[in-house]
């Protein structure tokens, strides 16, 4: 699978389905320091993956030191490559305040592939069972 550098970060897409509705991510950051991946509610809202009463609000601080907060549901689907992980735990919180960056693909989520990215050609594959 091919990556695309931009701006010093590695990008990406992911398709992902969520109650049987599928909407592909694009703009995707490549990102091994963080240990999940979070996608922005904004990209996923009109799948239907907003916050609701009964999901757990969490935080975290990002690079500098701001505190985010975020939230988190199962969906149906991630596909990414040729990748599918079935019912899967994604973080939904802003990432961009641009908007320019719809995601972080985590450590999660890659070491559950078994990623191995080669930046030298700047692609990725996965080592899956």
């Amino acid at each position: 699978m091919k990556l695309r550098l931009h701006d010093g970060l590695l990008y990406t897409s992911i398709e992902i389905t969520y109650c049987g509705v599928s909407k592909i991510v694009e703009n995707i950051v490549i990102d091994t320091g963080a240990v999940e991946t979070l996608i922005s509610p904004d990209i996923v809202e009109d799948v239907g993956i907003v916050a609701e009463l009964n999901d757990e609000i969490k935080s975290f601080y990002g690079v500098g030191g701001n505190l985010h907060y975020f939230f988190s549901k199962r969906i149906d689907q991630v596909i990414f490559g040729n990748v599918n992980l079935q019912d899967f735990k994604l973080d939904f919180g802003v990432i961009d305040p641009k908007g320019e960056i719809n995601g972080l693909l985590g450590l999660d989520l890659l070491m559950e592939a078994g990623a191995i990215i080669n930046l030298k050609e700047l692609t990725i594959k996965f080592d899956v069972p």
